[in-house]
């Protein structure tokens, strides 16, 4: 969820520079519409499931793991866009600490409460609405990259992972150099001699 704020506040940030964000759609990208649409598709269904569907089935963990390979495979193919290498990288360490760990993304028991300070937290459950399982440190494989990182915004807490840091990091390189500095009007240049 952090992402999707870091995304648009890129995107502020690209419009209040006077960056050129239509530059993005002239971009060549690799796979088609057909196979980024099947990715959002896998998403969509994967957050309905997992953050709406109580409990730990198989199911929920493999419709997250495969919709996770597949935007991977969708950023690999086009690894010529800029950000590209960078945010499958990202990817790939939140897969594989996530599949280390059962199919979700460890959180310690002392960062939920940071993230959630009025919950009752349960070691080895799930919470309601999360991707999150509660695991303490020592149980946790690759714990490093586990979502560690505790993040506070205006209107909540939350906990990041490496990996969700570089996922930012190309989401930015990509925006910044995919779009252009837009140019000034004719009428406000110096006149050429």
């Amino acid at each position: 969820m952090v992402l999707a704020y870091v995304i648009v506040l890129l995107i502020v940030i690209a419009i209040l520079l006077r960056r050129d964000l239509t530059a993005i759609g002239r971009l060549p990208f690799r796979g088609g519409w057909m196979l980024g649409g099947l990715v959002v598709g896998l998403f969509f269904i994967q957050a309905v499931w997992v953050l709406f569907v109580p409990g730990q089935s198989a199911m929920q963990m493999a419709l997250l793991t495969i919709s996770q390979v597949g935007l991977v495979l969708l950023v690999l193919i086009n690894h010529h866009l800029p950000g590209a290498k960078i945010f499958a990288l990202g990817i790939i360490l939140n897969i594989l600490v996530m599949v280390a760990n059962g199919g979700w993304m460890p959180l310690t028991p002392d960062m939920y409460h940071f993230v959630h300070p009025d919950r009752v937290v349960t070691v080895g459950e799930r919470p309601l609405n999360s991707k999150n399982i509660i695991l303490p440190r020592s149980d946790t494989r690759f714990w490093i990259l586990s979502d560690i990182i505790p993040v506070s915004l205006p209107w909540r807490n939350t906990a990041v992972s490496l990996g969700d840091v570089l996922l930012a990091v190309g989401a930015a390189q990509f925006i910044f150099q995919a779009s252009a500095k837009k140019a000034s009007h004719p009428l406000n240049q110096p006149p050429v001699r």
